[in-house]
């Protein structure tokens, strides 16, 4: 498929780029403006009044098509509710960058971005006032500006590609390229590799800030856990049947006739029925969950909040 915008954007890169050789890009110098990074702002965020609504209009905007459209409150809102694009977090690698400062080295370019006037972003409210009056407002087409609306282009560029990576038995994500085709950002990946019966994917905290998703494929994870599931049934009847004998045994000998210490002990049995039967379980399919482990594929997908 012909990606016009991704082909932009790389231009737009390559020209932040190619300003880093002429300015030593530091936490000290974000507030360094010029009539070329106006130009690069506001070339960066017609782009994104653009890809914004093509993704508005492949992910169910019903608007029309017209001037009542507008980028940030019906585009990217619409974006934010399906997949919090405003947690989303990107992390400047580029090697002619030199932050030292957190909240320049690891961005979240899309905070706000859904919101109009004094409470959108900063290089929302940078780039309507350089477009609106240039000279006046040009001390606000600034390299902080510019650099984080080209941030929030590449997480839109990223949505759009909606690219899946297949990474074969490598489950660490080690040999992943976060960069995604940037020489300046890079993604947030969360990896999860664990496969529980019933669960499609098991999140961390950092879930809603990363940007792709590296999990097992839906084929060899069904596999896995439809193994656990007939392991977790054998456990089960035998848990029943032991508890059954056991608790005849240990009711008759005791008299008990408290309800609440019979129930304490029915639960006490069971849970150390449950785990002897759960180790024998899995000491004799040991070489069965082996093979499974071993027959794990993973990928990294985008998060788009399908889990």
């Amino acid at each position: 498929m012909n990606n016009y915008y991704w082909t932009v954007y790389k231009n737009l890169e390559r020209e932040l780029s190619d300003l880093s050789n002429l300015i030593h890009i530091d936490d000290k110098q974000l507030n360094v403006y010029s009539i070329k990074i106006a130009e690069l702002l506001l070339r960066t965020v017609v782009e994104i009044e653009s890809i914004s609504k093509t993704l508005y209009f492949q992910n169910g905007g019903e608007k029309p098509d017209d001037s009542n459209l507008y980028f940030d409150t019906d585009c990217l809102n619409l974006l934010e509710k399906k997949w919090q694009l405003s947690k989303k977090k990107v992390q400047i690698s580029g090697t002619n960058f030199y932050f030292s400062i957190a909240e320049n080295q690891i961005l979240t370019p899309l905070k706000k971005a859904n919101q109009r006037g004094t409470s959108s972003s900063d290089w929302q409210r940078a780039y309507q006032a350089v477009k609106h009056n240039r000279v006046k407002s040009l001390t606000k087409a600034n390299l902080k500006n510019l650099i984080r609306s080209m941030a929030a282009l590449y997480i839109l560029n990223i949505y759009n590609n909606e690219n899946n990576y297949q990474l074969g038995k490598e489950g660490s994500g080690v040999n992943f390229d976060r960069n995604i085709g940037s020489k300046i950002f890079s993604v947030k990946l969360h990896i999860s590799q664990s496969v529980l019966v019933g669960v499609d994917y098991s999140k961390k905290e950092d879930f809603d800030e990363c940007i792709y998703l590296l999990k097992p494929t839906d084929e060899t994870r069904d596999s896995f856990q439809n193994k656990l599931n007939d392991l977790n049934n054998k456990v089960l009847e035998k848990t029943k049947e032991s508890l059954l004998n056991k608790l005849s045994v240990e009711v008759k000998n005791s008299n008990i006739t408290n309800q609440e210490i019979l129930n304490e002990k029915i639960k006490k049995l069971t849970t150390e029925i449950q785990t002897e039967n759960m180790l024998n379980t899995a000491r004799e399919n040991a070489r069965d969950i082996k093979n499974l482990i071993n027959n794990l594929k993973y990928e990294c997908i985008l998060n788009k909040h399908q889990y």
